[in-house]
């Protein structure tokens, strides 16, 4: 009896677990950018943690290109997206992507994992609605919609910095 208690014990676990991960990595559908080419800025900019190390240079731009790295360790809540801009975007891009970025575009959906700075714990949980889109996995073709900004904490690379909008771009 205690045998088969544990195995529908250790079976419950699995299938929590499986679908667990199966919620943190959604897939995207191919959607459409803000109607008529208008970027909009959405409510994210007052969730950035540390906004005086970001200087704006433009409220909104929409770029399109190709993921090449998801990486989720942020200490702040932010994922960060490296994402190859197409050609007419590139110029976007500063002497500080080209060398420490190896020429990607900076990107962060911001306060989507469970941020480690007391300052940026109390600033995600008080946003009422985080970026919702699911994120494209790398090699994804993608548009994007964002604030426009210098990261001076980072020698003024160039990011799109909160995302406010994203889709797959057929391929």
């Amino acid at each position: 009896m205690m045998r088969i208690v544990r195995l529908i014990t250790i079976s419950w676990l699995l299938a929590w677990l499986l679908s667990a991960c199966a919620a943190t990595t959604p897939t995207m559908t191919p959607t459409a950018p803000t109607p008529g080419g208008a970027c909009a800025p959405t409510d994210q900019d007052r969730y950035v943690y540390q906004p005086a190390r970001l200087k704006v240079l433009q409220a909104c731009v929409y770029i399109t290109g190709t993921v090449e790295e998801v990486e989720r360790d942020g200490v702040d809540g932010d994922i960060t997206l490296l994402v190859r801009p197409d050609p007419p975007y590139d110029r976007l891009l500063t002497d500080r992507n080209r060398e420490a970025q190896h020429g990607d575009l900076v990107v962060e959906p911001i306060c989507l994992l469970q941020p480690l700075q007391p300052a940026a714990i109390s600033l995600c949980a008080s946003d009422p609605a985080p970026y919702s889109g699911p994120l494209p996995p790398a090699g994804t073709h993608v548009w994007m919609e964002g604030r426009y900004v210098l990261d001076l904490n980072h020698g003024g690379w160039a990011e799109l910095h909160p995302l406010y909008r994203a889709g797959i771009l057929a391929p």
